[in-house]
């Protein structure tokens, strides 16, 4: 899973280090006894934030899609975001597929050769959505 949280700039697993900047939040998804994901938050503003998702490998579909759709409500609940966006690797369809089948995000743009993994740029699958009232 590690290698698929960044681009060509990801240092070695065991040099990674948790950002700890108070503004990102880290919101872990349960089925309620057990882990099943964390979204990962960061505010573009205070009222612009990007997710970044994580679904634990052993995490049911039914799962994965419950802690998707349960976050849009969550965020506009809990706090100031109001637009929650992502920038997604055209190349890692399943993510595309969560965020707008799943979050319920909605494809904005498209920013061309901006990712870089293997060598290769990438197209970044830029996504948004409204959040709360």
């Amino acid at each position: 899973m590690y290698e698929q949280m960044g681009d060509d700039s990801l240092p070695p697993e065991h040099a990674y280090e948790v950002p700890d900047d108070p503004r990102i939040w880290y919101v872990v998804a349960t089925n309620g006894s057990r882990l099943v994901g964390l979204f990962v938050l960061i505010p573009q503003n205070l009222v612009c934030w990007e997710v970044h998702a994580a679904m634990m490998p052993w995490a049911t579909p039914r799962e994965k899609w419950a802690a998707a759709r349960a976050l849009p409500e969550w965020l506009g609940d809990n706090t100031e975001c109001r637009r929650l966006t992502a920038a997604v690797p055209a190349n890692n369809g399943p993510a595309i597929v969560y965020g707008t089948h799943g979050i319920g995000l909605r494809y904005v743009g498209r920013q061309p050769a901006a990712f870089l993994r293997g060598g290769h740029l990438q197209d970044l699958v830029l996504l948004g959505m409204p959040v709360g009232g």
